[in-house]
């Protein structure tokens, strides 16, 4: 049953990639999708390819966000624990 229902998501699969852009582009070069669908490119992987896109000057900009980012959320923390033992 299992076997029968991972059939049936291959095949609907497919069925939207060859309905999609990308595989009616292939379809008209007359490239065959099916080896498309054996090509699995992850999240981490497509992020890290646009991460090695983006220009030195903005990484640096987005790190200094994320490190004021976790200061703040380390100095709310710390503030929140202060009340607390205060309060108790």
């Amino acid at each position: 049953m299992a076997t029968r229902w991972e059939e049936r998501v291959r095949a609907a699969e497919q069925a939207r990639l060859e309905s999609s852009p990308v595989g009616k582009l292939l379809a008209a070069f007359g490239l065959p999708t099916r080896w498309l669908r054996r090509v699995r490119i992850g999240k981490q992987a497509l992020f890290l390819l646009g991460w090695a896109l983006v220009p030195l000057r903005l990484k640096l900009v987005a790190g200094g966000l994320v490190a004021l980012g976790l200061i703040l959320v380390v100095g709310g923390v710390t503030v929140l624990a202060v009340v607390i033992d205060q309060l108790a």
